[in-house]
């Protein structure tokens, strides 16, 4: 709607330039048809011409302002993915046809009707004969013993598949805030490599100029050439990586997402995260995986007890009536549905089976998750090390020793090789950081997810709502 009511104004304002020009046009060839031409007229060209430049400009603005992309924030394209990424959609349909199911096992068996009809005749004696007809109707009854197993597994089963949505969708924004972190990377790596080209293409300038009037070596001048096609290629890799982040992201995000975005640039946030033990308390008791095992577990063991309870006799209510010419019959009583063949050993021993692999699993899963969790947290202590190193030492003292390599330089104490190797140090160590501060921002998304932060779960029930 936006689009196109920008360009209607576009449109708009182009009709009106159009219409200005031939009155301009017109005027003129009366101009020169009928000289002299008046002031007032002269006024009007004036006038007229103005304002064709003033809409003319507008319309240009209008038009650079309707070809200019929305930049997008963190937040933005994390809500994005959560209300259009087609996984995400499939993942919550998935846990409305659980519940489903519920509905199904909560479910109250229907009445069995049976009618007959047909003639009576006597075959040996005087017998009245006639029409005769008959009629019952079967009620099972849902006993306590396997009602109340079964909707149990149903509603494990719901909350299993909730939990299964939600690390599905804490999963996406991770991803999702992953690949922006990665983007942020590389557009900072394409800045830095464009400040090393400029500086670079400087430093080449004023080689070839030195050599031009002989004051440095051919050799110098090869090496400074070097230099600057080495961060032209640099550049231009560069420039590949922002593009294929870009596409990275779009496929995290969704269709939803233009192939022509731009993105706000932020800086990690470099928070300072609890104990480890804090952590591994959070993970036990937030950990939307582990509730969805946890929910598997009580499923099978509500089944193991519907099958096992599935052995009692079952109860169904019978009223049945049989009319004849003669007389009528009426009876009521029950059907008892006794297990007298099947004792039901291999569905509770499959019933069995499947509530120790789900005990089995959660354990796994539970180590696992603390393993991953312990992983992470030292990559994070790692990580928040070498960046301080990095942001407090090495960088700074790069920077000094490549500053005093240029100030001696200029003054003629050292040779260029030297302020290039301060220049590519500086450089390395710059980049070093760069990656280092991204890398601590993806460990620190790693045990958000894992921990299951409470600000993303807000986020995916805000977005349901």
């Amino acid at each position: 709607m936006k689009y196109s009511h920008q360009a209607s104004l576009l449109g708009g304002a182009t009709t009106i330039c159009a219409l200005l020009w031939w009155v301009n046009r017109t005027l003129d060839s009366k101009k020169q048809d009928n000289p002299p031409f008046t002031p007032n007229h002269s006024i009007s060209m004036g006038f007229i011409r103005n304002f064709a430049a003033v809409l003319l400009g507008l319309a240009l603005s209008v038009n650079v302002f309707a070809q200019a992309p929305k930049q997008l924030t963190i937040n933005e394209l994390i809500t994005m993915a959560l209300e259009s990424n087609p996984q995400v959609l499939a993942a919550r349909d998935q846990s409305k046809a659980v519940k489903g199911q519920l509905s199904t096992a909560r479910a109250i068996p229907n009445p069995e009707f049976e009618v007959n009809t047909g003639q009576q005749k006597s075959a040996t004696g005087p017998l009245t004969t006639g029409n005769v007809s008959s009629w019952s109707v079967t009620q099972p009854l849902d006993m306590p013993y396997t009602r109340f197993p079964r909707v149990n597994a149903a509603e494990a089963n719901v909350r299993a598949a909730e939990a299964g949505r939600v690390a599905f969708e804490i999963e996406m924004i991770s991803k999702v805030q992953q690949r922006f972190y990665e983007l942020m990377r590389r557009e900072a790596e394409l800045k830095a490599a464009q400040e090393d080209l400029d500086l670079t293409k400087q430093i080449r300038d004023r080689m070839q100029v030195r050599y031009d009037v002989g004051e440095t070596a051919r050799f110098e001048l090869i090496r400074a050439q070097t230099e600057f096609l080495n961060a032209q290629i640099n550049t231009e890799s560069s420039k590949l990586r922002v593009e294929q982040a870009k596409s990275q992201l779009r496929q995290a995000v969704g269709h939803k997402l233009p192939a022509e975005y731009e993105v706000v640039s932020q800086i990690p946030k470099l928070e300072t995260l609890p104990p480890l033990p804090v952590l591994l308390s959070e993970l036990q008791a937030q950990s939307p995986e582990l509730q969805k095992a946890k929910a598997e577990v009580e499923a099978t063991e509500s089944r193991l007890s519907f099958e096992q309870n599935s052995r009692l006799p079952k109860l169904s209510f019978k009223a049945q009536q049989y009319n004849d010419p003669n007389f009528t019959d009426r009876l009521y009583g029950l059907v008892v549905s006794i297990p007298i063949w099947d004792f039901k050993g291999g569905q509770i021993a499959e019933a069995e089976a499947n509530a120790s692999r789900a005990k089995n699993q959660l354990n796994a899963q539970s180590q696992s998750l603390e393993q991953q969790l312990e992983t992470a947290y030292k990559l994070y202590q790692m990580s928040s090390y070498q960046v301080k190193i990095l942001d407090q030492e090495v960088v700074q003292l790069a920077g000094s020793a490549r500053r005093i390599a240029e100030v001696s330089y200029r003054y003629g104490e050292r040779g260029m090789l030297e302020y290039l190797d301060a220049q590519r140090t500086f450089r390395l160590a710059r980049n070093d950081l760069i990656k280092a501060r991204f890398d601590l921002a993806s460990v620190v998304t790693e045990i958000q997810r894992l921990r299951a932060t409470p600000e993303w779960i807000a986020q995916i029930e805000s977005g349901k709502q």
